[in-house]
């Protein structure tokens, strides 16, 4: 199904001005998506688990992959030394091939199977405005947090980093400044990320560029605000590093500037959209593959009905 934005929304007194979000054409009014029924979303924890083990395996390898690769530009930048212009340069370099790997990450077909979420906080803020199951949820955070201690452990090893580069180097290089400046940092970044994703998800000019536009940013946050505040967005990187730290002591302050700046950024995407839910839990969304998600995207019909002919294919067969 080709999604045309030009064509008339349904009128809905729930609904912000034409033209900016999604519309189902479908639908007279809209319901509100989180009172869309849907089995995907409400399974136990065995059927979960037994239906959408790939999805949580898909987002355990990916955040292990990019903790991997964070970790080794951290550690490159730190001891490779040089004049401020020089490392300048390396820290635009190391921001441009994190925003790039993330950007794939997201369009990858398995991206796009799991939503590509790679961190707790995102998943914590879907959770909250209803388009994740609870169990899903819980089986994303742990699959997370997996991925970012094996990935640690890795860096940790040494076998991984430069040569130049050392374990405590590396330790440090993946931690927040605990101070009030990296605090807000932060804070602030986290919030802009996740209003950036919401926003542009559920626009029907900008959703196909959300992966994109969210790696421009991280890329700009590795390259610009990473003195500031350590790129520390990432729950299960900062939990991993506190746990398979020398003093095992996880630094709670540390973990509350993602998943605060996150939620405070779906209260702002709902008081600045006039909206209290949005389409679905994915950056980027597949047109081939069932979402698991409570999902109203339009694409959604087009996979469903590709479902439904594969099904009865296989029955004839």
């Amino acid at each position: 199904m080709h999604l045309d934005s030009s064509i008339p929304p349904t009128p809905s007194g729930s609904l912000p001005s034409p033209g900016r979000l999604f519309r189902d054409r479908r639908a007279s009014p809209r319901p509100e998506p989180a009172a869309v029924p849907t089995s995907e979303a409400d399974l136990a924890a065995a059927g979960a688990l037994r239906r959408h083990w790939p999805e949580y395996a898909i987002e355990a390898v990916f955040l292990a992959l990019f903790v991997l690769a964070a970790g080794v530009a951290s550690a490159w930048l730190q001891a490779s030394g040089g004049a401020a212009s020089e490392l300048a340069v390396r820290r635009l370099a190391a921001g441009i091939a994190m925003g790039i790997a993330l950007a794939a990450m997201i369009y990858s077909p398995w991206g796009r199977r799991s939503g590509a979420h790679l961190n707790p906080a995102i998943t914590l803020a879907y959770l909250r405005l209803g388009k994740i199951g609870r169990w899903d949820a819980c089986f994303y955070l742990l699959a997370q947090i997996g991925g970012a201690l094996v990935a640690v452990a890795l860096l940790r090893s040494g076998a991984l980093l430069p040569a130049a580069a050392s374990p405590s180097l590396l330790s440090a290089s993946l931690g927040r400044r605990d101070d009030a400046i990296g605090f807000m940092a932060e804070l602030v970044l986290s919030g802009t990320a996740m209003l950036l994703v919401l926003y542009t998800s559920n626009h029907a000019s900008w959703f196909r560029w959300t992966g994109a536009l969210y790696g421009v940013l991280i890329m700009l946050i590795v390259a610009c605000a990473a003195p500031l505040s350590g790129f520390g967005m990432n729950l299960a990187r900062l939990l991993a590093v506190d746990v398979s730290g020398d003093t095992g002591a996880i630094r709670w302050l540390n973990l509350l500037p993602p998943l605060l700046g996150m939620q405070l950024a779906v209260e702002a995407y709902r008081l600045f959209t006039g909206r209290s839910q949005v389409l679905c839990a994915k950056l980027a969304h597949d047109t081939h593959v069932c979402c698991i998600f409570r999902c109203q995207h339009p694409y959604r019909t087009r996979a469903l009905a590709m479902e439904s002919i594969r099904r009865r294919a296989k029955r004839r067969d």
